[in-house]
């Protein structure tokens, strides 16, 4: 054997240059981060124009990314859409839960819940609208193809109205029609909220005038509605 075969034969192998591949559980963080500010950047242009500012285009701009990233995370806007929303409802029945989550009676918990809900209205304005401003998916099939469990999950916040209601009823040994009751409860907060958003209470009561009469209003009012 020739002095350069053996010298090629012992040759060491080359070292491989560069980082070392991501764990999966790095690659999952990334993504979720990814996905994190693109979320930040359309709540800013949703800020300046509403649904119809948001666009993939935009987003890419705002985050200085290439106009075709935003769409590794998220295959249309509708999906984006349909992320906010989601995020935003989640957020609305965490602060109900939490605000019912201490100790205390039916009608404690009741009191609490309805302070809740308009604080959370005045207080997370983005998100309420998010939650309840109309728009039209471009696929909404495609959407409760792929989002079916989360626009089930939308109806947390409902649930606690509804839980909250049944217990104080429970609470009061009287029959009568909860849901009915959690309905009413429902309309009557989101009307005052809304009025609040699209700037319509200018005829002699704001917002925080109306708070405190409203909850009493509804308590003294909340009593089993027989069917």
């Amino acid at each position: 054997m020739s002095t350069a075969n053996k010298t090629d034969d012992a040759a060491p192998a080359k070292k491989r240059r560069g980082r070392p591949p991501a764990s999966a559980e790095d690659l999952q963080v990334a993504h979720a981060a990814a996905r994190d500010r693109i979320c930040a950047a359309a709540l800013t242009l949703f800020d300046r124009g509403g649904i119809d500012a948001i666009s993939m285009r935009e987003i890419a701009g705002v985050i200085g990314a290439s106009p075709m990233m935003p769409y590794k995370y998220f295959p249309t806007k509708d999906h984006l859409l349909q992320e906010l929303r989601t995020r935003a409802f989640l957020q609305f029945e965490a602060a109900l839960r939490d605000a019912v989550s201490a100790p205390g009676t039916g009608r404690e918990k009741l009191e609490r819940m309805l302070i809740a809900y308009l604080e959370f209205g005045l207080r997370e304005r983005r998100a309420y609208r998010l939650m309840f401003d109309y728009w039209v998916y471009d696929s909404p099939s495609r959407m409760f193809e792929d989002f079916g469990d989360a626009i089930r999950r939308q109806s947390g916040a409902w649930n606690v109205v509804l839980e909250v209601v049944e217990a104080y009823f429970a609470e009061t040994n009287e029959g009568g029609d909860a849901m009915t009751a959690a309905h009413l409860i429902w309309a009557s907060l989101h009307g005052l909220v809304s009025l609040e958003a699209s700037r319509k209470l200018v005829m002699g009561r704001d917002f925080k005038e109306l708070m405190a009469p409203m909850v009493a209003a509804i308590m003294n009012g909340v009593t089993p509605t027989h069917r």
